[in-house]
């Protein structure tokens, strides 16, 4: 009797245990959290201006919530990152078919719902943190503070309405197009989608950050001042990289470049006045072009005397280089800021100083 009583006490005091870890864990977290303001962001160049505007400020905790080296098309928050939203005072994300798991988390924190996936205890210490946050997350779609544009047909990159058959038969190469039903199925869907990549022209940067300004001026009033000199500078640097980009392309030779890769850049060719030919478009998950794209870029970097092949970064330029081969033309990485190489990142680079490694590569491409 004395052993089961022992027992049945143990057991006792581990679901004590048990509960106040769920609870006082999530309370915990909340408490750590509200000793500094909590800013997150979806993608780098939020981040990165965000941490400009910021500066020196040892009770901000700025999170890139996605991190560095990694594909934001195919991110999806863990419940860990789940968390981090929810303890957010502001929460900044880009959204769009990119984003689209921003729908799910914002709704969840509104509806105190969670996925049904996530382990007992997670839910619960989750659901304890959305009660007592649920109404103070200040949450910026930065897409909808500046001009957006639909997504473009790309010169030469491959989509989903067409797929190609390769057959090794005398090498040649057939293809097959999806029945006329299909092609306008998929139309109908992308129809009026706006391309993500807002980031890439100096004017939607330059109005990113001013909206971010603001949103950490209502935050922190009491540094209003600091941000808003912080964010001022910044701009001029930005403003500084636009001319010595617009200087190439005012010396241009040719206006074309040529993207053996995905081509998340279309503000900035778009607000540069610049034309592109591109194995894939911007938000394409496919890293290898068939065979008749390869031949396509082939036959116009040789047909317009195309000196640079570019790929973007987290990106070995592989397919750049197999180009290359076959037409002479040098291999250059240029920055999208589509995400950040975890080197580059720890290295404190920056939109800027990004940016301005485009320079030589634009006047190697341009020039």
């Amino acid at each position: 009797m004395k052993v089961k009583k022992i027992i049945l006490s143990i057991i006792a005091i581990l679901i004590i245990v048990s509960s106040l870890y769920i609870i006082v864990n999530g309370k915990n977290y909340r408490y750590e959290a509200s000793n500094k303001i909590n800013i997150v962001s979806s993608n780098f160049a939020s981040y990165d201006f965000l941490r400009a505007i910021i500066g020196e400020n040892d009770n901000i905790k700025l999170t890139f919530l996605v991190g560095p080296g990694k594909d934001a098309h195919g991110f999806e928050p863990t419940a860990k990152d789940l968390i981090t939203i929810q303890n957010a005072d502001l929460f900044v994300y880009v959204g769009g078919e990119m984003e689209q798991w921003t729908d799910k988390v914002l709704g969840s924190i509104e509806d105190g719902e969670n996925d049904n996936t996530l382990d007992e205890n997670t839910e619960k210490i989750i659901k304890n943190i959305m009660t007592a946050n649920r109404n103070s997350i200040k949450t910026i779609c930065i897409s909808k503070f500046v001009e957006t544009i639909e997504e473009q047909e790309i010169d030469g990159a491959e989509d989903e309405q067409t797929y190609e058959i390769e057959k090794a038969d005398n090498n040649h190469i057939t293809t097959q197009n999806i029945p006329d039903d299909s092609q306008k199925e998929i139309h109908e869907h992308e129809e009026g989608a706006f391309d993500e990549h807002i980031w890439t022209s100096p004017d939607n940067a330059i109005k990113m950050i001013q909206t971010l300004e603001k949103a950490m001026e209502e935050i922190d009033i009491q540094n209003a001042r600091t941000y808003k000199i912080n964010a001022q500078n910044y701009i001029e640097e930005i403003q500084e990289v636009d001319e010595q980009i617009q200087e190439i392309v005012d010396n241009r030779v040719r206006d074309r470049l040529v993207f053996a890769d995905r081509m998340p850049m279309q503000y900035f060719v778009n607000y540069y006045d610049l034309e592109v030919t591109a194995a894939f478009s911007g938000c394409s998950t496919d890293i290898e072009p068939s065979a008749s794209t390869i031949a396509y870029l082939e036959n116009k970097v040789k047909g317009e005397n195309i000196p640079v092949i570019l790929h973007i970064e987290l990106n070995d330029g592989t397919v750049a280089k197999t180009i290359a081969e076959g037409t002479g033309a040098n291999v250059k990485q240029i920055q999208t800021l589509h995400n950040i190489s975890l080197k580059d990142f720890n290295n404190g680079e920056t939109w800027v100083s990004l940016m301005k490694r485009n320079i030589e590569v634009l006047k190697n491409a341009l020039l």
